[in-house]
């Protein structure tokens, strides 16, 4: 998977979480959408602006890379925030708690693997490069030119 299609998928995923968190018959009474994740409106807002960043990223808009490292860095500061006491409702203000810890982690962990990862145009073996260190010389083709043919050899005009 490459960025460009990161940023597809996590942007349909999360342009569609920031619509199904203001359905009101999709979210509970107690505030959680489909009964796992506890939502209000700044996290559907975040969700949305996440969903159609990477939609902008997709269509060229924005360089999908720097989204990928982009949503990396926010959902683990989201994950991790979720987890320390206190600041799992940014201070009252928005949940970060319960199924949302882990949502955020294993999108900033899918998130940062493609980002990172090492791009490679070439294709290599598990051997390493072919072209160099190969043992044996590769015989270079005999010419072909023979004696009147060859103009190295022709006597000098006159």
């Amino acid at each position: 998977m490459n960025s460009r299609n990161l940023a597809l998928i996590f942007g349909i995923v999360y342009l569609g979480l920031g619509v199904l968190g203001m359905m009101p018959g999709i979210v509970t009474p107690n505030s959680a959408l489909l009964g796992l994740f506890p939502v209000n409106l700044l996290l559907t807002l975040i969700h949305l602006a996440m969903g159609a960043w990477g939609l902008a990223a997709f269509m060229g808009w924005q360089r999908p890379r720097v989204y990928a490292r982009s949503a990396a860095f926010i959902f683990a500061v989201l994950g991790l925030m979720g987890m320390v006491q206190g600041l799992d409702t940014v201070f009252g203000l928005i949940p970060l708690y319960g199924n949302d810890v882990w949502l955020h982690l294993l999108s900033a962990g899918i998130a940062g693997f493609v980002a990172w990862r090492p791009r490679s145009g070439e294709r290599r073996g598990l051997r390493g490069d072919r072209r160099r260190g190969r043992s044996t010389p590769i015989p270079a083709p005999a010419e072909r030119r023979h004696e009147s043919d060859d103009r190295r050899k022709a006597p000098a005009a006159a």
